[in-house]
């Protein structure tokens, strides 16, 4: 079988993120499988190799998805789509509160939650109008088999896009993973890194300084908890100044290490520093990070947005990023609990970039049975 990948997101190759390690991760995977891929920029469509069929990664970016997708079936190819697709409406909601009156005066009368379940519902109702909202729902109707990363995300883009179940039929769910052979053995602690930072059973984040990813609301709800964090990552340029925003403030609060980059292989040896990895986010698909950090052996502290609970159900602590009060007491909570190896264990098992390359050949045969 011949395949061909394209990662539609145009700034794919200058901003790497976990759509891209999900496409070579997946590619690395099939290879082993005997499977022949051949990648593409969504840029360089006109002439394609011989392939039995695309796959395409990541609808966020709508529009020039949409025009790969288009692409791709006039050549003829049938099209898996891999959504990699999480709704952003609760996070448009905090800044709905902040710049519109509106809304900030239904926060206070109503309370946060309440006033942000009515923004959430007010944005599917007026979906349909959205240019964006239509060429997504384009893109999965028009796909051949759909990969979502979790139930709960196929469950998502049937209510978001008005598409009742008839996405159920076409899709199978392919988890994200990490690569085993850095955690079949429980990773020994990076000495280099202690001897470097001087700081060990820290709440450790790894993961781009942007908002989303909520460094700034970690370190204010752990504002005055005796304990070291670590953020490792750099400063997203989109995000403006929030990378300083979150120095200044980590500088108030004391004892907050900023690793701006360590190569991949390191990471291991620092996850098993680390008494707790904590992702606040705004959304996780579950996070790549998260899952590798229970590898090592890492209690987990991630956001309840998103398909985190698929993954690892009752074996890490959630808590809601706009609440720093949840975000402290699911931090304390994991740093009081007794370490265990049940959610390593759960990882892995079951969520390996060979259990995906399993899932996702068979999902391509399936696709391509029913290929007139």
């Amino acid at each position: 079988m011949r395949v061909l990948f394209v990662n539609s997101r145009p700034d794919a190759a200058q901003l790497p993120g976990g759509d891209t390690v999900q496409a070579r991760k997946t590619l690395e995977a099939l290879q082993c499988l005997g499977v022949m891929v051949e990648t593409r920029a969504p840029d360089d469509l006109d002439r394609l190799p011989a392939c039995d069929l695309a796959h395409v990664f990541n609808i966020q970016e709508a529009e020039p998805a949409w025009a790969v997708c288009q692409a791709l079936q006039r050549k003829g190819l049938p099209v898996v789509l891999s959504p990699i697709f999480w709704t952003m409406y609760p996070y448009w909601f905090e800044a709905a509160v902040v710049e519109r009156p509106r809304w900030r005066a239904l926060a206070r009368a109503w309370g946060k939650r309440r006033a942000r379940r009515a923004y959430v519902s007010w944005q599917y109702l007026k979906g349909p109008l959205n240019r964006r909202w239509r060429a997504q729902r384009r893109l999965l109707q028009a796909a051949a088999r759909l990969l979502p990363n979790s139930r709960s995300e196929t469950r998502l883009l049937q209510r978001m896009f008005a598409l009742g179940g008839r996405l159920e039929e076409k899709s199978d769910v392919v988890p994200n993973g990490i690569d085993p052979t850095h955690y079949a053995q429980l990773p020994q602690r990076s000495q280099a890194f202690v001897d470097q930072y001087r700081v060990r059973d820290f709440v450790l984040q790894v993961g781009t300084l942007n908002p989303v990813k909520n460094q700034l609301g970690l370190v204010e709800a752990l504002r005055d908890l005796p304990v070291p964090i670590v953020i490792i990552g750099q400063a997203m340029a989109a995000a403006g100044d929030y990378g300083s925003r979150l120095r200044a403030r980590a500088a108030a609060r004391g004892n907050v290490t900023f690793v701006d980059h360590l190569p991949h292989e390191e990471l291991p040896g620092i996850f098993a520093l680390a008494s707790v990895h904590a992702l606040p986010s705004w959304r996780e698909t579950p996070g790549l990070v998260s899952l590798e950090a229970a590898a090592a052996g890492c209690r987990v502290v991630t956001t309840a947005i998103g398909s985190t609970r698929d993954y690892f159900e009752d074996l890490a602590w959630y808590c809601w990023p706009d609440d720093q009060a949840s975000i402290r007491r699911s931090v304390e909570a994991a740093l009081q609990a007794q370490a265990t190896n049940g959610l390593r264990e759960r990882v892995l098992e079951r969520y390996t970039w060979k259990r995906a390359g399993e899932a996702t050949l068979a999902a391509y045969e399936r696709a391509l049975d029913r290929q007139p």
